[in-house]
């Protein structure tokens, strides 16, 4: 019977709060989110652009970066959420916040609380909290009135990268939390990006370990949506390639056509196809190949495949 009051109590103080709760089985509740070992049975919402079926990308780091790694996560947040992706991470100070300001420019973020949401922290971000929730969604497991306990914060990353198609590590030093956050996007089987960094700076061992181990180093957002699930990359590409398709051809002459002409947006060639389909001497086509790519037309892949950049 105490436990049923404590829940009538809980539902209420949330009600008056503003805030949704989500039990696993609601239909608003992270279908990804629940595919991970261990979902939160529950989900606390407070935000006025909160939508399950919205692809989310994930951006986190230390929380003392650099003008670089500040940088970085503003521009991949922007450039992602502008192409209709929720930017997903935790608030804290440094790039998480760095990635929420980004996303906020152009688009929809979400924020993943360690603590009840009756509680922000760091306070230095409760304005961006406040934006976040007009303009995407505040989340958390934790009952209301949880304080920011340091044992929270490992806890939540699994929701961030539970929710999340992949996870983009941009700073971290050798024990970052960034690296939690990336082991349990490898568990759930989701992808791992990460932003190469000067290498005298502690805040790139995170990055350049993740690198060392698979993760795909990214430099810009095209790199990040060629990995995803073909049905949010067609989603995110096809008005691009709709857009470029109409745009007059490039003036091209020689080889440097020949090669263009068969390449697409759609589908990357590899070399070898490349030279078969081509009928020209290896040192012309990658002549050609090259000349493309300093006039900014095309781009290089993993695996020396090439497509048409967008």
């Amino acid at each position: 019977p105490r436990s049923a009051e404590r829940a009538s109590e809980e539902w209420k103080k949330a009600e008056t709060l503003g805030i949704r709760i989500l039990d696993i089985l609601h239909p608003d509740y992270p279908s990804l989110l629940r595919e991970i070992f261990d979902p939160p049975a529950i989900l606390y919402i407070r935000g006025k652009r909160w939508d399950s079926d919205l692809p989310q990308v994930a951006i986190v780091g230390t929380r003392r970066p650099t003008g670089y790694g500040i940088n970085c996560a503003e521009r991949f947040a922007e450039d992602l959420a502008a192409r209709g992706l929720a930017v997903t991470s935790g608030l804290a100070r440094g790039i998480d916040a760095s990635a929420h300001r980004g996303a906020l420019r152009s688009g929809t973020t979400y924020a993943v609380f360690g603590s009840g949401l009756d509680f922000v922290y760091p306070r230095e971000n409760r304005k961006l909290a406040e934006i976040t929730e007009e303009k995407g969604a505040l989340v958390s497991e934790f009952p209301l009135g949880t304080p920011p306990s340091p044992e929270n914060f490992p806890i939540r990353n699994r929701i961030i990268a539970g929710m999340s198609l992949g996870v983009v590590v941009v700073e971290g030093a050798e024990y970052s939390g960034s690296l939690i956050t990336a082991r349990l996007a490898l568990e759930g089987n989701r992808e791992v990006f990460a932003v190469p960094g000067n290498i005298t700076s502690p805040n790139s061992f995170g990055p350049h370990v993740l690198i060392r181990q698979g993760a795909k180093l990214v430099a810009n957002w095209q790199d990040i949506i060629e990995e995803l699930p073909h049905p949010v990359r067609e989603r995110v590409l096809l008005p691009l390639i709709a857009q470029m398709e109409a745009a007059p051809q490039p003036d091209l002459e020689g080889v440097e056509k020949k090669v263009w002409d068969l390449l697409s947006v759609h589908d990357a060639v590899s070399i070898d196809a490349l030279l078969a389909r081509v009928s020209l001497a290896a040192s012309d086509t990658y002549t050609a190949l090259l000349s493309l790519e300093t006039l900014n037309l095309i781009r290089q892949l993993p695996g020396n495949k090439y497509v048409r950049r967008l």
